[in-house]
């Protein structure tokens, strides 16, 4: 092959493959086990070696499953429910409070100067009347949570309240951490699109280091939304006013829960990917030991 640089011409040769050595990798490809065969020795190896982590693995995931809370009493669910319409005015206050504090930083920001740099005295004054209604927020939060905790109490962190108000946080931020992920990954794709352009780069290329991003994405976004919800939970499991020994285990069994959703949804990315490219190199080395044979009965 024949190439120009600056005017003058130079020979470039191909690096050939030696036939030999390709004809061993080949082989080595083929000896690997089915697919289900490997995944049943990966999985049985990696439960011998972590026998604690694979335990609790399998119990959170049985808990996301079966785990619902337990039943409250009749009268624990009334008192609950007269609770909560009676924490109905600090709810509505809060609500207000929020809005105002949304329209005060609202014409905060409009009277600011260029760029927020400088503040004049009406400036001052909108920036005095936002401090005013978020010192109002704050109390209306306050009061709030002391109501929703008073209400939760009556049910306790065991409840089937509780169990679905921490599926509820959980679902809420895993969807969260997937939409981030799908927006990095629509956002790289464009950009390596365009970075491939001109190049001379193979689509399986392209496709390899596309689905190598997405997992990245969809891990960090996975693995943020995780650490979301464990920062998030004791609060969670402090509303509802469990004794010290309940609310460490309901917190553990809750954190332990969601490690092991988090786990499987990565797994299975990750499992995907691996199995796809398993199967493609036994496939690769499945032909090219057809055409070695092909080559040495001519």
């Amino acid at each position: 092959r024949t190439m120009r640089f600056g005017g003058r011409r130079q020979q470039v040769q191909r690096r050939q493959i030696d036939p030999a050595a390709a004809q061993q990798i080949a082989q080595v490809l083929a000896d690997l086990p089915p697919l289900h065969v490997a995944a049943y020795n990966g999985v049985t190896t990696f439960a011998k070696k972590f026998p604690v982590t694979t335990t609790l693995y399998l119990i959170g995931m049985a808990l996301m499953v079966f785990a619902s809370g337990m039943t409250v009493s009749e009268e624990a669910h009334e008192e609950y429910g007269q609770l909560l319409e009676q924490a109905q005015a600090e709810t509505n206050a809060l609500e207000k409070a929020e809005i105002a504090v949304a329209r005060a930083s609202q014409d905060y920001n409009s009277k600011r100067g260029f760029l927020g740099f400088g503040c004049d005295a009406v400036c001052t004054t909108a920036y005095e009347k936002l401090q005013h209604h978020e010192r109002i927020y704050k109390q209306a939060k306050d009061e709030h949570y002391k109501a929703m905790s008073h209400a939760k109490s009556k049910v306790g962190v065991m409840s089937m309240y509780a169990v679905q108000e921490c599926r509820d946080l959980f679902w809420g931020l895993m969807g969260k951490g997937k939409g981030f992920a799908k927006r990095a990954s629509t956002w790289d794709l464009l950009f390596m699109g365009l970075g491939s352009m001109g190049s001379d780069e193979g689509w399986v290329s392209f496709i390899l280091r596309f689905a190598f991003q997405v997992l990245m994405n969809f891990t960090l976004g996975l693995l943020g939304a995780l650490v979301g919800f464990l920062w998030y939970l004791w609060e969670l499991v402090r509303s509802y006013q469990p004794d010290t020994f309940t609310a460490v285990l309901a917190f553990l069994l809750f954190s332990i829960t969601a490690c092991s959703m988090v786990a499987t949804y990565l797994l299975a990315l990750y499992g995907t990917v691996g199995a796809t490219l398993y199967m493609g190199a036994r496939t690769v080395a499945s032909n090219m030991r057809l055409e070695g044979g092909a080559g040495g009965n001519r």
